[in-house]
């Protein structure tokens, strides 16, 4: 690479390394948006009920005996596991897109910072703090097995010499001297953490799901096959096995019985208790009550015990709260969270004002009047594209017709139907350009009421039009031709590729005769996303903001004067005369979208609520939440 061309590359570029900073939470009683994946309680000294629950919605929230959550977005991936440190403010996760990132991460709760994260090859399958919060200790999928960090800053600590395998579950003693690990392929083994070496293992009862050590380290239960085994900790050994239907344990540690629900598939669930006989057997399960609840779609999820009281977490996010004793009358459960807000999917500005549309409306409001107009309704449209008086209806990842709606008599015509699942779809002009299936690009022109195929090829993620009759369109460069952006002619079909550097190219805006966009770099196991803008006249590139990671979630958005950005989950204001940052104060949700008119910002959240922003100044300047009832909640 030539001198000059460096030089041009890095010019000027801003490292972002604070993640997440500057942020608040949210405090109400709503759900999760999706399903619950963990539930963690924390010890009080009121013994006040206390704890966190985790959804695939990427959110953490603490939960206080008043019913009330502080709600906080620490990832737009799902959380699986969750582990609270024994000093009460440190939470760490587990997030994962299910294929290539696995990534534990710590957050200090008082200050909603990240401590540390530490990336994995594989997946993670426990997930633990040592008794007294010095150790983190994580399961991985590979041969090696468990990995043990410092809790104050995520480095290795060699306490674990001898190879673990693959285990699910994790428990050190008291005095973190001993784990204790139970492993799928059939054995229960215990590490002296001082010297690194096993000093017992034993052949016990493979592939149990849900393992629980309990009874003060005697007893681990599981389940395989609609049966609950319990076996003795110390020899291995099944002392009972008893069947039941989808049963969800709701145990902790501390607790000598095992609790768990017994679900009939139907609406009813049974609370079953297992209790110990002598410490060494234990007697057959006593039903304490049964509970009406959620099924199918809102299955529970998830569970545990605080001394009487019982929480309870769903597949469509809800919580549910009730007691262990009770009688054999039928006893619902009672819900603990609510569906207060209305989720807003796409944002676009009109003159003074903006557009929201939700799953079932198309609003108007602005910040000043704070007045919400509703315009017509919405078929389940997830996009919109403001032309003109009429609207674009469109929905990401489906074959959904793409829809044109005239505002103000609510009439909607079919533009086209996609062949495939529709990736991106933007407007230039007098055209429509979408990605179909990650592998056609097409345009559709209003003029001639026609679409056509522009280019065909592989790995695709977002085309753009520029005036010269050019598609740019970004990709994979490990597909031909072998770069991550490349220009097709619409007319001839000729295809140039581009002198960007990088493994993939994502979300593309135009301004002027530069294409900005989001590169990402691997080099072995060290992974860079980049911010990037290409000069056509000049064919060069530039390197704007870095982040020492992956972050297949960064979007760009260009502005009347300014670059907008959302890399490393903060939004970053790029000034492009100035070429100057600032780095924007984020919500409780992780920023979506962002679109200005002459007047305002405003940010779309992934959890659906808005953020007006002043873009010469870092702060928020309110958040909203658009209510069920179509009025504005402010927090």
């Amino acid at each position: 690479m030539k001198m000059n061309h460096l030089l041009c590359l890095f010019a000027g570029m801003f490292l972002c390394t604070a993640p997440m900073t500057f942020a608040q939470s949210q405090n109400s009683t709503e759900a999760h948006q999706s399903a619950v994946t963990a539930l963690a309680p924390l010890r009080t000294q009121t013994g006040a009920l206390q704890f966190f629950s985790a959804g695939r919605d990427g959110f953490l929230v603490q939960w206080t005996d008043d019913g009330r959550g502080e709600h906080y977005q620490v990832t737009d991936r799902e959380i699986q596991l969750i582990a609270v440190s024994p000093n009460g403010t440190d939470v760490a996760i587990y997030e994962t897109d299910g294929a290539r990132i696995n990534r534990i991460s710590v957050w200090n709760w008082q200050t909603l910072t990240r401590k540390f994260s530490r990336r994995f090859s594989d997946s993670i399958t426990a997930l633990t703090y040592s008794a007294n919060g010095t150790y983190l200790i994580a399961g991985t999928a590979t041969v090696d097995g468990a990995v043990v960090m410092r809790a104050t800053n995520g480095t290795i600590v060699d306490a674990i010499k001898d190879p673990t395998g693959i285990v699910s579950y994790i428990q050190t003693s008291a005095t973190e001297r001993t784990a204790v690990m139970y492993s799928p392929s059939g054995n229960i083994s215990y590490y002296n953490l001082r010297t690194g070496k096993m000093t017992a293992r034993f052949p016990i009862e493979q592939g149990m799901s849900q393992p629980i050590i309990f009874n003060n380290g005697l007893f681990l239960a599981g389940v395989r096959d609609d049966t609950v085994y319990i076996c003795y900790a110390l020899t291995g050994q099944t002392i009972a096995s008893f069947q039941c239907q989808e049963p969800l344990f709701i145990t902790t540690p501390d607790d000598s019985d095992l609790c768990y629900i017994d679900s009939n598939g139907r609406g009813t669930s049974a609370l079953c208790v297992i209790s110990n006989k002598d410490n060494k057997s234990v007697n057959t399960p006593e039903i304490r009550k049964v509970v009406s609840g959620p099924r199918g779609r809102q299955a529970l999820t998830a569970g545990f015990k605080s001394g009487e009281t019982i929480v309870l977490g769903g597949k469509s996010g809800e919580l549910y709260r009730t007691t262990v004793h009770g009688g054999m009358t039928t006893e619902p459960l009672a819900v603990m969270t609510e569906r207060m807000y209305e989720k807003i999917y796409d944002v676009a500005p009109v003159e003074d004002d903006f557009y929201f549309l939700t799953k079932t409306a198309l609003y108007r409001s602005s910040y000043d009047t704070g007045v919400v107009t509703k315009l017509a309704d919405n078929p389940g449209h997830t996009g919109l594209i403001v032309r003109g008086d009429t609207v674009v209806l469109w929905s990401e990842e489906t074959r959904e017709p793409v829809q044109e709606l005239t505002v103000s008599t609510g009439e909607l015509r079919t533009l086209f139907t996609p062949q495939a699942s529709l990736r991106s779809l933007k407007l230039f002009g007098t055209k429509l350009i979408d990605i179909e299936n990650y592998s056609t690009v097409n345009v559709y022109d209003f003029e001639i009421d026609r679409r056509s195929h522009v280019y065909t090829g592989t790995a695709l993620q977002d085309a753009v039009i520029m005036d010269n009759d050019n598609v740019y369109v970004a990709k994979s460069s490990a597909t031909l031709p072998a770069a991550p952006l490349i220009s097709v002619n619409m007319t001839t079909g000729e295809t140039v590729a581009l002198p960007i550097h990088g493994n993939v190219c994502f979300s593309l805006s135009l301004r002027n005769e530069n294409v900005y966009g989001i590169i990402i770099t691997e080099n072995g196991q060290s992974q860079s996303t980049y911010v990037f803008s290409y000069d056509i006249q000049t064919r060069r590139e530039s390197l704007l903001i870095r982040l020492s990671d992956e972050d297949l979630s960064a979007f760009t958005a260009v502005g009347s004067a300014t670059l907008y950005t959302n890399i490393c989950g903060q939004l970053h204001c790029y000034n492009l005369a100035t070429r100057r940052t600032i780095q924007f104060n984020r919500s409780a949700s992780l920023p979506l979208k962002i679109a200005e008119n002459e007047i305002r910002t405003v940010v779309l959240n992934r959890d659906g609520s808005i953020s007006w922003h002043n873009a010469t100044t870092p702060h928020i300047v309110a958040d909203w939440y658009l209510t069920t009832d179509g009025r504005w909640f402010e927090f």
